[in-house]
């Protein structure tokens, strides 16, 4: 091998050593992916109403103050970005929570004015995030206080005798249809819309019953237990 050869392989391989090192300290020099767990991917709101916290459907009791909550997806995102609370385009308030007082759900109107029907986030960079929701604000039924009969009325018959139980529930949501439930003696009977049922086989002494109605999105309203007393007028006949 001439020295001209010896020359060119020294000259070729410190060459292969040299790009060798330019491309293995260009790997060292490339940095890793970062991560995508840092940004936000959904956002949601809640409601939290009687002590509970539920998903949409986002449905109000009129009669109790409620919160519209703002939860952000990763959560260990939330306390890094801006909470902004819009009805019509309007903003309403800022921060995590929406307070609704009862004032709010007094008519549509006043609903529609003040409780939010858009969330907007913003991050540090300016970024933005919106959704859009629907509240629904449902007025619940309620019960008369008079009924037939009333706590502790005195009843004449004997186990054929059929005895009227009345009372009178009332929901102002226009076409609501309300489901009564008349409880005699702890047994409960599924009446519908009926608010008048006669019924009969009570023994002589002490019955108890009471009232309760939902409505069709599952607001409640009951009357605490009452109680009667039957007298057999055939007794001894």
């Amino acid at each position: 091998m001439s020295l001209f050869d010896k020359n060119n392989r020294c000259f070729l391989n410190i060459c292969l050593t040299l790009v060798a090192g330019s491309f293995f300290a260009g790997c060292l020099d490339i940095p890793e992916t970062v991560s995508d767990s840092h940004k936000i991917v959904k956002i949601d709101v809640l409601v939290k109403q009687f002590g509970e916290t539920s998903p949409e459907p986002l449905k109000l009791n009129s009669s109790e103050k409620a919160e519209l909550i703002a939860e952000v997806i990763p959560s260990n995102e939330e306390d890094e970005v801006k909470y902004y609370w819009y009805s019509e385009e309007e903003l309403l308030d800022s921060g995590k929570i929406y307070a609704v007082s009862t004032n709010f759900m007094a008519s549509s109107f006043i609903s529609k004015k003040f409780i939010p029907d858009k969330l907007v986030i913003e991050d540090r960079e300016g970024s933005t995030l919106e959704k859009e929701f629907t509240v629904i604000v449902n007025t619940p039924p309620r019960l008369s206080k008079t009924t037939i009969p009333a706590d502790g009325d005195t009843l004449f018959g004997n186990s054929q005798t059929p005895f009227t139980f009345s009372w009178l529930s009332i929901d102002n949501d226009e076409d609501e249809q309300l489901q009564n439930v008349l409880e005699i003696d702890g047994t409960r009977y599924q009446v519908g819309e009926l608010n008048q049922v006669l019924q009969s086989g009570f023994s002589e002494g002490a019955h108890s019953f009471r009232i309760l109605v939902e409505d069709s999105l599952g607001d409640k309203d009951s009357l605490p237990v009452r109680e009667f007393f039957v007298i057999d007028t055939l007794e001894g006949k």
